[in-house]
C-alpha cells in the first residue's frame, strides 16, 4: 500500500508528519517512511545517516525497464534509532530528482512489502511526484490553517482528486471546525495538526521528550493513521460507479 503525503506551497511539515504517521502505523503490516520529494530529502541530515543505502538505491532497483512489483526494502533502507526503517534522499535536488523521476515510471516498487508512507514534498503538475500521487492507494494534503493556504487548496482541489480519489486535508493548526474547513475547500479533513514544537523537533532529532506516545502531534499521528487504514481497506472493497470509471480512464 502506498501513501501520498504531500503540500502544494509552503513547508507545513510533511516530513514531520510523514515520520510520525510511519512511526505510529496503526496495522500490524511492516511500514516504511520513503523520501520521494524531486527538491531533495531532510531525514539523512537530522538523523546524521548516509543517503545509501536510500532512494537512489530504490530506484536503480527499477530502472531496468521492466515492471517490477517488488523489491528488497530492506537493501534501499536504514533504521533510525527507535525502529522505523526509513529510506532517505540526498538532501540536493540534482541528485534526488532523477531518483525520483525513475520510481515514478514504475510506482510498484513502493508498493511491494511494505505500507510505504512517502514524502512527496512539494507537488506541481507534471512533476514526477505528481505521478506517484497518481499511483497512491491514498493522500493526505498538508495545509496550513490561513485562509491563503486553504484557498489554494480549494482552487486545486478538483484536480486532485482526479490524481487521487481517497484525498484527505492534514490542516496544521486550524482557526475553523473541520466541517467548516470542508465545506470550503471541497476535501475532507482527515487531521487537525497542533502546533507542537516539541515533538516536532523530536522527530527531527533535535531533542528528547518524556512520553513521546502522549505527545498532541504523536496522537493526532496515530488518529490519521487509522483513518488511512480505512480509507485504504474501502478502495478494495467500494463499487466504482461505472460512469466515473469511465470518465476516470479505468475500464474501455
Amino acid at each position: 500500500m502506498l501513501i501520498a503525503v504531500f503540500s502544494l506551497a509552503g513547508a507545513p511539515g510533511v516530513t514531520t508528519l510523514a515520520l510520525a504517521l510511519a512511526g505510529t502505523w496503526p496495522e500490524p503490516e511492516p511500514v516504511w517512511m520513503v523520501e520521494a520529494d524531486t527538491s531533495g530529502g531532510d531525514v539523512a541530515t537530522w538523523w546524521r545517516l548516509p543517503v545509501w543505502p536510500g532512494v537512489v538505491d530504490l530506484a536503480a532497483a527499477s530502472r531496468s525497464g521492466q515492471d517490477h512489483e517488488t523489491v528488497d526494502t530492506m537493501a534501499c533502507s536504514q533504521v533510525l534509532p527507535g525502529g522505523l526503517r526509513v529510506c532517505a534522499a540526498p538532501s540536493t535536488a540534482d541528485r534526488t530528482a532523477g531518483a525520483v523521476g525513475l520510481l515514478a515510471q514504475n510506482p510498484k516498487v513502493l508498493k511491494s512489502d511494505r505500507v510505504a508512507v512517502a514524502d512527496l514534498g512539494r507537488v506541481v503538475p507534471d512533476a514526477a511526484s505528481s505521478a506517484l500521487l497518481e499511483a497512491a492507494d491514498v493522500a493526505v494534503l498538508v495545509a496550513s490553517g490561513d485562509v491563503a493556504h486553504l484557498k489554494r487548496v480549494r482552487e486545486a482541489a478538483a484536480g486532485l482528486r482526479t490524481r487521487c480519489l481517497r484525498l484527505g486535508l492534514a490542516v496544521v493548526d486550524p482557526s475553523r471546525s473541520s466541517a467548516e474547513i470542508s465545506e470550503a475547500v471541497g476535501l475532507p479533513v482527515w487531521a487537525k495538526l497542533p502546533q507542537d514544537a516539541r515533538t516536532a523537533a523530536f522527530l527531527q532529532n533535535q531533542g528528547e521528550v518524556r512520553r513521546p506516545h502522549r505527545r498532541p502531534l504523536i496522537r493526532e499521528a496515530r488518529a490519521l493513521g487509522r483513518t488511512l487504514a480505512e480509507q485504504a481497506r474501502s478502495t478494495t472493497t467500494d463499487p466504482v460507479d461505472p460512469t466515473v470509471a469511465r470518465f476516470l480512464g479505468e475500464v474501455p
